[in-house]
């Protein structure tokens, strides 16, 4: 077991292998320990890290410094203590959260990014407005009345520049003409004005507005339904691979401090951050996921909008629950590898051979 302090508290990883540093962080449901599988297999090139967020596994259980922004510290503490430079991060769940946020906060030191299922929800902010053709034009000018434009300039005052006077007072006779019926304005009507509509409004119809969105409601309530071994057996099967291990670190969180993490992240708008964020980023969500459910292919393209390409790669894998690293672990390596190795995130071609790979 390897452990430093940090903030006057243990912090527990391990590490293994030689070469490029990798940090994977777990999510909320285990520890360190499920990452192993991925460590022998990336030992060989890389150097890899696991570590305990704080209130998990064999870490400090302070329930004071367990929210998201406590865990990117705890992060950015340990690239100090190991002397990482530069790395990339590998989350799970809450550790995506995590591993998002500090890519954001701290760019320089991230390479690039795999996020597994994260708790990505439609929180708004994205910039749906209507596209070019369908927003509202100026109205064109009218020729109503001056009457009708008290803002408008008096008609009945008139500079010449090649007039020999001018008013000794030119705010004082502008003032003084606006109290003065316009005497070629003609009276008006009884009936109402009706208001000029802007031609795109008059023409094309409004879309129909969607229906707001719950936000991580839903997910927050999953996460605080149940203590930490009854969400686990919920969301997999009874024949995982070393399920009774993944039962045995998950029973050793903080029940507080798993709550208060979900907590933090129901203030945050993931999946903005998430459209901010200039890493190379692959994302990897399984479709039968009970936790978490995967987001839906419009926030996906909305995320993606506007982003360079090949910076942000979704992958959703069918018949595969919360734990890719552990239902589909040779497939998942092979991913992973793909990911680290690939010198250019642009190729589309390449996006096409992760598909068939992971399939």
């Amino acid at each position: 077991m390897s452990a430093i302090t940090i903030e006057n508290d243990l912090v527990h990883y391990e590490a293994l292998g030689r070469g490029r540093p990798i940090i994977l962080v777990h999510g909320w449901l285990g520890s360190w320990r499920y990452w192993v599988p991925t460590m022998q297999h990336l030992s060989g090139k890389y150097r890899t890290y696991a570590l305990d967020l704080w209130g998990f596994g064999d870490s400090g259980k302070d329930i004071n410094k367990c929210t998201v922004r406590d865990h990117v510290t705890l992060l950015f503490k340990f690239f100090e203590n190991m002397g990482i430079r530069k790395a990339v991060l590998v989350g799970h769940s809450l550790g995506a959260a995590v591993c998002l946020n500090f890519a954001r906060q701290y760019p320089e030191f991230t390479h690039r990014l795999f996020l597994i299922s994260p708790p990505l929800v439609d929180m708004g902010g994205l910039g749906d407005e209507l596209p070019p053709a369908l927003q509202p034009r100026a109205a064109a000018p009218t020729s109503r009345p001056a009457e009708l434009h008290p803002s408008s300039p008096p008609t009945n005052v008139t500079y010449s520049p090649t007039s020999e006077t001018l008013p000794s007072n030119p705010f004082r006779a502008l003032q003084q003409a606006a109290s003065t019926p316009p005497q070629s304005a003609p009276p008006p009507e009884n009936r109402p004005v009706a208001p000029v509509l802007p031609l795109s409004i008059a023409t094309v119809p409004t879309p129909p507005a969607e229906p707001p969105s719950q936000g991580f409601a839903p997910i927050l309530a999953t996460l605080t339904s149940a203590k930490p071994v009854a969400l686990l057996m919920r969301c997999v099967s009874r024949d995982l691979p070393d399920l009774e291990m993944l039962r045995a670190e998950v029973a050793k969180a903080d029940e507080m401090a798993f709550l208060r993490t979900a907590q933090s992240l129901s203030l945050q708008n993931l999946a903005l951050e998430l459209k901010r964020l200039m890493t190379p980023t692959l994302l990897l969500h399984g479709e039968a996921d009970a936790l978490l459910p995967p987001p839906d292919e419009s926030l996906l393209q909305r995320i993606n909008r506007g982003k360079q390409s090949g910076y942000f790669l979704p992958l959703i894998e069918p018949d595969v629950g919360h734990f890719p690293m552990l239902e589909i672990t040779a497939k998942f390596n092979r991913l992973l590898v793909d990911f680290l190795e690939a010198p250019d995130l642009s190729n589309v071609e390449f996006k096409d051979q992760w598909k068939r790979t992971i399939r």
